[in-house]
């Protein structure tokens, strides 16, 4: 789609997207969490603070980071069950499980020596464990976004009352305070410090730890003035929600403000996840709630990760199957030279030649079966237990508790326990970003006065 430059607003345009969509699979998982534009909404109007025009542009705030959703076509347990195929000894013990199954249903192929439930079953066990433990941390998940969503924030819609986070709407007026979160991306109109500037922390969208100034637009701050309960009728258009954190366009048009549309930048729009600082209080006007917010369009679905641990294991079960096979080669041929000469009960049973495939194939298999444990479905019980204790202890480590926040160590995902600390790659531009800039007064020496 091709750069739209909207009508009555000058020098404006809106970004350009691409056509082009993606894969089916990727596009079932940004289903719900990346909104389609057409043509027409490239560009949006919405009265500031109107009982009837609420709820008319935008979607609904609310956040959703959970990782399982049948809205999203990602029910719990198939999908937990699907990704746990990454394994490599899954597939291979699905596979095997697949070859006994079919020989105790058809004898003619071949023999196994085990139950096919000896190991299906415990694959099932291994395999329902961990869909468990995944589907709990998935529950905590789906707590959180519950405490955000459900957060008070002071509101005028058009009245002064207490909004939970989910129910604001484009065109609501927000009233925030001194370290207190932007619960979306909104327009600062005015605020406590002179000229309506502001200051907001950006670290929890990007990392930079110095404070960022945003600036409202000045006729508007000057006949608002340093009041919150200020009137404020007007309209407010800006482009459609686009990925770009530091690019924004809009016009604002406030009654009883001379100069008719004041032109918006990037420098008054004030980005959901930001927090306020160094003023008493702020006004602003939301623009972009829910998952049309800047930081929601960055964000990604929740992915299913693999430790390096697991994947070295992925890489040693591979090579394991090397000598694996060789083994069963091996034997298969051995049984079959002998079982030729002497038709020995123990190695051939009497059945042994009504096998439909060759003789030497169907031995191969049966030895393939014999030889199934080399590869120990053990291993997995043995790893996710260690992450899930692993994960309860960094939870309640003393060490790792920030008494300044009150805010404990939380493991969002006990598959990457093992990565913690594991830092190959530093890329730092300057510094501050890694570290906390605090100078601390140790020690003064002052002549006698």
């Amino acid at each position: 789609i091709a750069r739209v430059r909207p009508q009555g607003v000058r020098g404006a345009a809106a970004p350009a997207t691409s056509t082009s969509g993606p894969p089916m699979l990727a596009w079932l998982r940004r289903r719900s969490r990346t909104p389609t534009l057409s043509r027409a909404e490239h560009w949006r109007s919405i009265a500031i603070c109107d009982a009837q025009a609420r709820g008319s542009v935008g979607v609904d705030n609310s956040i959703s980071t959970v990782k399982y959703s049948i809205r999203e076509f990602k029910p719990w347990f198939p999908w937990s069950i699907i990704e746990q195929l990454r394994r490599s000894a899954n597939v291979y013990y699905l596979f095997v499980s697949a070859l006994m199954l079919i020989a105790e249903n058809a004898p003619y192929l071949w023999v196994t020596p085990y139950d096919s439930w000896s190991t299906a079953g415990t694959l099932a066990m291994v395999m329902s464990l961990t869909a468990l433990k995944e589907g709990f941390e998935d529950l905590k998940r789906f707590r959180s976004d519950r405490r955000e969503n459900s957060a008070p924030v002071l509101t005028r819609a058009p009245e002064r009352t207490t909004l939970a986070r989910k129910d604001i709407a484009v065109g609501d007026l927000l009233i925030l305070h001194d370290r207190e979160s932007v619960p979306a991306d909104a327009v600062l109109l005015t605020s406590s410090a002179p000229n309506g500037v502001a200051y907001v922390d950006t670290a929890n969208i990007d990392g930079e730890t110095n404070l960022k100034l945003k600036e409202a637009p000045l006729p508007v701050a000057k006949a608002l003035g340093a009041n919150q309960d200020a009137g404020v009728r007007g309209t407010v258009s800006f482009e459609g929600p686009s990925r770009h954190i530091h690019s924004f366009q809009g016009s604002i048009r406030v009654e009883g403000v001379a100069g008719g549309e004041i032109g918006l930048g990037e420098g008054q729009l004030l980005l959901r996840g930001s927090v306020v600082r160094n003023v008493e209080w702020l006004l602003a006007v939301a623009v972009y709630t829910g998952r049309e917010t800047k930081v929601a369009l960055n964000s990604q679905a929740t992915p299913s990760k693999l430790s390096l641990v697991e994947k070295t294991i992925n890489k040693s079960l591979v090579a394991i199957l090397v000598p694996y096979l060789i083994f069963t080669t091996v034997s298969a041929i051995v049984s079959w030279t002998e079982g030729s000469r002497s038709q020995l009960p123990y190695l051939l049973s009497a059945e042994s030649n009504s096998f439909v495939l060759p003789t030497v194939v169907s031995q191969w298999v049966t030895f393939f079966i014999l030889y199934c444990f080399l590869i120990p479905i053990s291993l997995y019980v043995t790893i996710e237990l260690v992450n899930l204790l692993q994960a309860y202890l960094i939870t309640q480590d003393a060490e790792m508790y920030d008494p300044e926040s009150d805010t404990p160590a939380i493991a969002r995902s006990s598959n990457l326990c093992q990565e913690l600390g594991q830092v190959q790659y530093v890329f730092s531009d300057k510094t501050g970003t890694l570290t906390a800039n605090e100078m601390v007064l140790r020690y003064i020496s002052l002549a006698p006065l």
